[in-house]
Parts: structure tokens; C-alpha cells; sequence
């Protein structure tokens, strides 16, 4: 058979691998020691495998003889003892000992049932555990406390109102400037001519290196001041290629954050540099990369206008037109130029179908005054564009308003 431990705390035979004893609760060890089970053939019988019988199993149990005597009709209703598992104890937590048995005697004494009285916890004094200012306890709500006030330094000047309209709305004051800029608005802000865009444009002139190269020049000692090719030594042409090349260099990151005029400055001086060393292949990059830097300009200037005629800023949307325009002059893409003089036609038109339908507004408003003010500044713009197919058709309105 199986080899089965014993309990060692009841004796119980257990499987074996068992942890627990199922009768005691006992644990049983790691190494328990083994016995086996008798060998029993199928005619014996065991004492455990026989179940006694009804009659058996309950003459076991009434061993003591019945008692004849007459006893007391009192003890008789008297309330049995209560078991001893039931305590208040788990029931009532918060009453203190004293309260328990009191309820514990009047429960032995009386079969009326007991009416229970609530009692609330007993407070706890942990005030001087918390952290707290004095006289504020838990649940007390909270204080609202102002905001700080903002209050001047001694030093600070007073300004009066006077003072601060000027300073945040120069316009309103400066009439110097206003009188300065009246030649570019002979008929008020908003009307403009040919004039007008001509003296905003201007006629850019071409970048140009105004003061010579320290590269060229002899240099001297800082401390002494002596020259250091007083000797009458001459650089080679590389060390004139290498400075050249840096300068290219750092015009190409100018380039690259749209300061235009600095990078084309810096490569007028590559190529000044790569003109002294002599290399024709170093001057003919540097005179294309010059021509990258005005068509780069131009081209920020065409963009700004595209984004202005979008906006309905048809004014400047001319101006940006043809400033791009001026800067293709300096390079030798004749298409862009063209392009250029196309757009700024293309914004003419533009700005008059817009005053034409201002105008339109008007007319039916039975304004004809004013329609008629807005009519003859389309047919002007018209007239720039070069648009004479819509010139005519705006003649009729005019001659009607």
C-alpha cells in the first residue's frame, strides 16, 4: 500500500504530501516519518470500516439515567446560560468594558427585550499631533485671503494720460512725420498714382563693397604695430582661395535667414578675394552666387506680394510686384522680370473689380456721388492693367451714374 505519515499532535493517519492535518489543523513537518498501512484481505473487517447502528449510536450518547424528581416550576422558565461564542463584545465595539457587563446582568435578569441606547464614539484628543495654528480644527472651512495689492515702487514716475496717448499712439501726436510723408499721398491715405508708386519702389541700387578688405591689407602686429610682411614676403594665391571660401560660407547661412543684402555683401568679398588669387572658376561661382542672392530677394518680395494681393492689400501687393521687378534687373533672368511686370498689371485689375463692385454697392444705395468717385478710380487702375475690355464697359456706368 501507499506510504501515510501520522498527525504527531492527534495521531491522525494523513496522505502522504499532506501540509495540514484535516482534524487538528496541526502543520505537519517537511521531513514527516512514513509507516505502511496493514495489508487486510476482504473478509476482515476493521472497526473503522463497520458503522454502528441507530439503536447503538444513541444508547452511546444517554449514559446518564432519567431523573424522576419533581423539580422547581421556576427553574423552569428560567433563560439558559448564553453560550459562551456570543459576545457583545463583537457587537457593540465602542462601549467600554463596564457598559458590556452591566448589559451583560440586566440580559440574565429580565426576559423583556433589551432596548440598546446610542452612543456616540468618545472624541479623540490628538490636537497636538496636527500641525495646525491654534483654534482651527478638522471640518472648519477655509479662510478666503485677498490677493496681494499691487503697489508702485517709490521710484516710479507718474505719467499722465496726456503723456501715455502719445507714447501708445504716436500717430495721434506726430505730425512732424505726417507732414514728411505727404508727397506720397497727394489725394489722402488710400489714393495712389503712378507717382506714388514710383517714389516707394525707388530705383534700388546695386550692393556694393564700399570699404577695402582687411584681408587685403598688410596686417601689423597688435602689440608692436610692425608690419608682418615687412619683409617683403607675398601669400600664396590658396590662402587668398581659403578666406574667399569662408566668406561664401558664411553668406550661404545669411541667405538661408532671408538677410539678403549681408549675404550678397559678403559675396561682393568672396569675390574680391578670389579675384586677388587669381582662380577663374572661384570668381565665375562667386559672380552666380551673387546672382542667387539678388534673385532670392527678389523672390521674398514677389512672395510678400502674392500674400498681400490675397488679403485684398492691393496697394502694396503693386509696390512689392514691382520692387521684385527692380531686383531682377540685376541678374540676367529676363522671364522672372517679365513675370513680375505681369503680376503688378494682374493687381491692377484686381484693385479695380474691386472698387467697381464698391461702386456697384453704391449705386444701389442710390449713392451716385459716391459711386461715381469709386467708377473713375477703377477706370484709373483699369487704365494701369492695361484692361481696356472692362474700361469700356465701365464708361457706361460712369455715363449712367
Amino acid at each position: 500500500m501507499t506510504d501515510q505519515i501520522q498527525c504527531p499532535e492527534c495521531g491522525s493517519k494523513l496522505r502522504r504530501g499532506s501540509t495540514f492535518c484535516i482534524h487538528c489543523g496541526n502543520k505537519i513537518a517537511d521531513n514527516p516519518e512514513l509507516f505502511d498501512l496493514p495489508i487486510h484481505t476482504d473478509n476482515e473487517e476493521t472497526v473503522e470500516d463497520v458503522l454502528p447502528s441507530l439503536e447503538e449510536s444513541v444508547l452511546e450518547e444517554i449514559k446518564e439515567p432519567v431523573s424522576t424528581e419533581v423539580t422547581n416550576p421556576v427553574s423552569e422558565t428560567t433563560n439558559p446560560e448564553p453560550s459562551e461564542d456570543l459576545t457583545w463584545e463583537e457587537e457593540i465595539p465602542y462601549l467600554p468594558q463596564e457598559e458590556v457587563s452591566k448589559i451583560e446582568l440586566t440580559s440574565d435578569t429580565t426576559n423583556q427585550p433589551i432596548i440598546e441606547e446610542v452612543k456616540e464614539p468618545r472624541n479623540i484628543d490628538d490636537s497636538n499631533d496636527l500641525s495646525w495654528d491654534e483654534g482651527i480644527k478638522e471640518g472648519m472651512p477655509f479662510k478666503e485671503v485677498a490677493p496681494p495689492r499691487v503697489v508702485a515702487e517709490a521710484d516710479d514716475m507718474a505719467v499722465s494720460t496726456d503723456d501715455a496717448l502719445s507714447h501708445l499712439f504716436p500717430e495721434m501726436k506726430d505730425d512732424a512725420t505726417r507732414e514728411a510723408v505727404t508727397h506720397l499721398f497727394p489725394g489722402g491715405r488710400g489714393s495712389t498714382n503712378p507717382t506714388f508708386i514710383d517714389v516707394v519702389v525707388g530705383k534700388p541700387a546695386k550692393i556694393s563693397i564700399k570699404t577695402p578688405l582687411s584681408e587685403l591689407e598688410h596686417p601689423s602686429c597688435p602689440n608692436c604695430g610692425i608690419t608682418i610682411t615687412s619683409d617683403g614676403f607675398e601669400y600664396p594665391p590658396y590662402v587668398f582661395d581659403a578666406m574667399g571660401k569662408a566668406r561664401s560660407d558664411h553668406a550661404d547661412k545669411l541667405l538661408k535667414d532671408n538677410e539678403h543684402e549681408r549675404a550678397i555683401e559678403y559675396y561682393e568679398m568672396a569675390k574680391m578675394l578670389f579675384e586677388k588669387s587669381g582662380n577663374e572658376k572661384n570668381i565665375a561661382e562667386a559672380i552666380r552666387r551673387i546672382d542667387l542672392g539678388y534673385d532670392a530677394m527678389a523672390q521674398f518680395h514677389y512672395d510678400e506680394a502674392e500674400v498681400l494681393l490675397k488679403e485684398g492689400n492691393f496697394e502694396w501687393a503693386v509696390v512689392q510686384f514691382k520692387k521684385a521687378r527692380e531686383l531682377y534687373m540685376f541678374t540676367t533672368d529676363s522671364k522672372k522680370r517679365a513675370r513680375c511686370a505681369e503680376r503688378a498689371r494682374d493687381a491692377y485689375i484686381e484693385w479695380g473689380k474691386h472698387l467697381e463692385s464698391e461702386g456697384d454697392q453704391l449705386a444701389k444705395e442710390s449713392k451716385t456721388r459716391d459711386a461715381l468717385s469709386k467708377y473713375q478710380d477703377a477706370a484709373a487702375k483699369f487704365r494701369e492693367g492695361g484692361d481696356t475690355k472692362r474700361l469700356r464697359g465701365l464708361d457706361k456706368k460712369i455715363r449712367k451714374a
